[in-house]
């Protein structure tokens, strides 16, 4: 029989090998807050797992739950094996889904442009619930805390639906079209209107606690919560941070075109893209530019960044990997040819990197392979790749030496294994 010591040893090595699991993205951004941050490690260059047609036009960005990749498209709800690329199961809705959907113990909830809001289980697609509004469609994507799904409407209502049987248990009426998906943070639920309002709900009193009017322009972009403040951009062209406290502005920058991509943080830096065609990263206290990098094309696509490389999408058809501290061009990719070949915003899990084209392409990228070449679609574009080489402003600065992927926790632990063996002994 084994003794204790020899017990002790053999769980420490199964640490040392047990590879660390993947965490699920499972709304738009990967959280409430909409960080758009995964400490999973897809470092570049990647190669192309695998590639799937969903047969229909998708404008819906991925989530992933359990190694299961859910996204919406033209037809409905469409669940696909992460690993495989395999599709599960399909569900019909009656009008296209345009959102990422969320899922949260076991059930997916999504809305669609035909006015109706929608729970299914995650299993097979068999609908729970659906809650249908007199007027308008959802286009923004929901979250769900504490039995209560928070999704805005075109209608003009926020909603805070019961997710036990479908029926709003509060809402909150706006006045205004909402396209902008909610995030939640610092005691608040903040989302943004056509026609250029930031409201903030408390979820307590289910009140508004304030709003702030950018000017007319229509707010598409999805708020981020970070360092006590409200990031987003609009479609006047400027990235707004407020106060979440109060409301209150305390800077914007100007990138001189409309802002739809979604802010994402990390580090007291925010990323987010134009359609000047420029992926920027400002600092959060200050509003002052870091870097910003070209692509030739709008920068419609959120961010996705695991650890210290930000992936997005831009409508030349490429998706970018760029150093979160320079801006350097660390990996680049070509979608395809045709005018729906772009990619929505990206989801990260484990050591994979999904996206999915305005063509209904999902694509899967793999950072595993250290010694990988760029990868190329499943079908090679006869075309010769156009991208413009990224101009960084202001100076960039010497690259930092990237640290070998997974290399701290082995090595922690078998320090612990050494130590014990010695004081076992």
């Amino acid at each position: 029989m084994l003794n204790m010591r020899t017990c002790i040893f053999l769980l420490l090595v199964s640490l040392l090998i047990t590879p660390a699991l993947a965490s699920d993205w499972s709304m738009f951004k990967k959280d409430t807050s909409h960080s758009g941050f995964t400490t999973d490690a897809v470092n570049p260059p990647l190669t192309v797992a695998w590639t799937s047609n969903l047969g229909f036009d998708s404008d819906s960005s991925p989530v992933i739950v359990n190694d299961v990749l859910y996204v919406g498209s033209n037809f409905g709800i469409h669940a696909i094996d992460a690993k495989t690329g395999k599709e599960l199961w399909k569900t019909q809705t009656n009008g296209f889904v345009k959102s990422a959907p969320t899922v949260a113990d076991g059930v997916l909830y999504v809305g669609g442009d035909d006015n109706r809001f929608y729970a299914m289980d995650i299993k097979d697609g068999t609908m729970k619930w659906i809650y249908k509004n007199a007027t308008n469609g959802y286009t923004s994507s929901p979250i769900v805390v504490n039995n209560l799904a928070y999704e805005g409407s075109k209608d003009g209502s926020f909603y805070a639906f019961d997710v036990r049987n479908g029926e709003p248990s509060w809402q909150v009426l706006t006045g205004k079209l909402i396209e902008s998906s909610p995030a939640m943070g610092d005691g608040i639920i903040v989302f943004g209107t056509d026609g250029g309002l930031i409201i903030a709900v408390d979820p307590v009193t289910r009140k508004e606690k304030w709003r702030y009017d950018t000017g007319a322009s229509d707010i598409l972009s999805s708020p981020l919560i970070a360092d006590g403040s409200v990031f987003v951009g609009s479609n006047d062209g400027n990235i707004y941070a407020l106060a979440t406290a109060n409301g209150t502005l305390k800077w914007k920058y100007s990138t001189g075109s409309n802002v739809q991509s979604s802010p994402s943080y990390k580090d007291g830096t925010v990323f987010a893209g134009s359609r000047d065609s420029n992926l920027y990263a400002i600092d959060a206290g200050t509003g002052n530019l870091k870097w910003k990098v070209q692509t030739a094309g709008f920068v419609d696509s959120s961010p996705a960044i695991s650890n210290d490389v930000v992936y997005f999408g831009s409508r030349n058809n490429f998706i970018y990997g760029l150093d979160v501290n320079t801006g350097k061009l660390l990996f680049r990719n070509l979608t395809g040819q045709k005018d729906k070949d772009y990619i929505s915003s990206p989801a990260i899990s484990g050591n994979m990197l999904y996206a999915v084209t305005n063509s209904g392409i999902v694509y899967a990228y793999s950072g595993v392979a250290a010694q990988a070449t760029q990868a190329t679609p499943a079908t090679t574009p006869t075309v010769k790749e156009t991208a413009v080489t990224p101009t960084l402003s202001p100076t960039v600065t010497p690259t930092a030496t990237q640290k070998t992927p997974g290399f701290e926790y082995p090595v922690v632990v078998l320090f612990i294994v050494v130590l014990i063996r010695k004081r076992l002994n």
